[in-house]
């Protein structure tokens, strides 16, 4: 957390308040966010994030539910993006609608890993592109665009997103803490 509220620090005061995501400019602000509260929805600023990808994008999350964030994630796998996504294994494998929606991804051609430790996996980080990241406490469900108090960050950094982008790298190259989805 003190890497993440530094790195803010650094990258700049530019701030854009995502109240109607809709009709936002171009993702060219460093810093914007949606709260759900504000009705400013954060799934419209994450799939603004997803459609605007053009070589990679690396997801960990969660919940992931909601069905147009994941419509937009296997748009981005059919539009040539290299499309990885790191879940949760108990939602994986228990959440109906998650289980449903993760094999539809499978299917596509995406590939998916669950956590193997005893822990759980609960970050909610999205990289396009190595150059700009999501996170923040919004879940990629119904429940957080829709009854939840959530926030969606998205920072338009390419060295924070590298370093973010390494940090991915790591969890999916662990063959102990990481497995292939079943």
């Amino acid at each position: 957390m003190l890497v993440l509220a530094l790195s803010l620090g650094l990258i700049g005061t530019s701030c854009s308040k995502a109240t109607n995501v809709a009709n936002a400019p171009p993702l060219s602000k460093e810093i914007e966010y949606a709260f759900t509260k504000e009705n400013q929805h954060p799934e419209k600023l994450l799939i603004q994030v997803i459609n605007a990808a053009q070589s990679t994008l690396d997801i960990a999350i969660y919940s992931l539910t909601n069905k147009d964030i994941t419509n937009a994630i296997i748009d981005a796998k059919r539009r040539g993006v290299a499309v990885r996504i790191i879940t949760d294994q108990s939602m994986a494998h228990t959440q109906m609608s998650q289980v449903q929606l993760l094999k539809q991804m499978k299917d596509t051609g995406i590939p998916i890993k669950e956590n193997a430790h005893s822990g759980i996996m609960h970050l909610k980080v999205t990289i396009a592109d190595k150059s700009v990241i999501t996170t923040g406490s919004f879940n990629y469900s119904v429940a957080a665009a829709t009854v939840n108090d959530e926030v969606l960050i998205s920072l338009h950094s390419p060295p924070l997103a590298g370093e973010w982008s390494d940090e991915f790298g790591k969890m999916w190259n662990d063959a102990v803490d990481f497995r292939d989805l079943k």
